[in-house]
């Protein structure tokens, strides 16, 4: 039998946790060192930043030096510029432009408006304005552009040029009817391709809420329309009137609401024209 024998180290063993303890110690050294120089490098970039954004928001570089407006008419750029707030040397950073926008959507003759900020110094207005095409006899005259809206009413001294849109009730404004804009816009549409035969009008009467009836700046002629299908009663009008061109006087009433077919009604020798 073969016996081994390991001789005995006779030295001191020092303890196994000094090294971790050790450890423990230069890790929170370093993070105090780090954290130390973090706070002073913070300091230092908050400091810079808000030197930076007060220079930005702050400078007179910044600062509103020219506000161009563009496409007003009815709609002055002075009244414009007030209703929005407006002022040289203001800062641009303090401007808002949707807020501005909603501000003019108000304004009876705006029909659509941008707002721009154009850094440095400049302010750009873009109107477009509505464009009356009829005026609505109603209790009083409103203005009507081509999509039926009614907009603002006729003050004096406007010029009164447009077809005179008759026959319609106060009470259908303060309803807020929603088919009367409908109806509104489909008639000034029949107006519209009447002038483009050179047949101006001068009235637009509702004899129902959707029977119409025209009279022309032409001939004292009244055109029964009925509702709907303008092009092809546009087009028998046409004709019609063609047909007694040079006795148009001669012509009372002509009915072309009922399809295919137009009614005519002369005068008499003994009315007047």
């Amino acid at each position: 039998m073969q016996l081994t024998v390991y001789p005995k180290n006779n030295r001191r063993r020092r303890p196994a946790g000094w090294r971790n303890w050790l450890r423990r110690v230069l890790a929170a050294a370093s993070m105090c060192f780090i954290a130390v120089a973090l706070h002073q490098w913070g300091a230092y970039i908050g400091g810079a930043a808000r030197a930076a954004r007060s220079f930005v928001l702050d400078s007179p570089y910044f600062s509103v030096r020219e506000i161009q407006v563009r496409g007003g008419d009815r709609v002055r750029g002075s009244e414009l510029v007030a209703m929005a707030g407006l002022k040289h040397g203001m800062t641009m950073w303090n401007i808002d432009p949707a807020a501005i926008e909603k501000k003019f959507a108000r304004h009876p003759w705006v029909r659509r408006v941008v707002v721009r900020r154009e850094f440095p110094r400049r302010v750009l207005i873009e109107v477009e304005e509505r464009a009356p095409k009829a005026i609505l006899a109603i209790g009083k005259l409103y203005y009507v552009d081509s999509e039926g809206f009614i907009f603002t009413e006729v003050k004096e001294g406007d010029k009164l040029g447009l077809p005179m849109i008759t026959g319609l009730r106060p009470e259908q404004l303060s309803l807020g009817d929603p088919a009367l804009r409908r109806r509104l816009k489909e008639a000034l549409r029949l107006g519209e391709l009447m002038a483009k035969d050179e047949h101006k009008l001068s009235e637009i009467h509702f004899s129902a809420p959707e029977r119409i009836v025209l009279y022309t700046t032409a001939y004292p002629t009244a055109l029964h329309m009925g509702w709907g299908d303008w092009d092809d009663k546009v087009g028998r009008v046409k004709r019609i009137f063609s047909l007694w061109k040079g006795h148009e006087q001669r012509l009372a009433s002509m009915d072309v609401s009922f399809g295919g077919q137009a009614v005519v009604r002369i005068k008499n020798a003994q009315q007047g024209p």
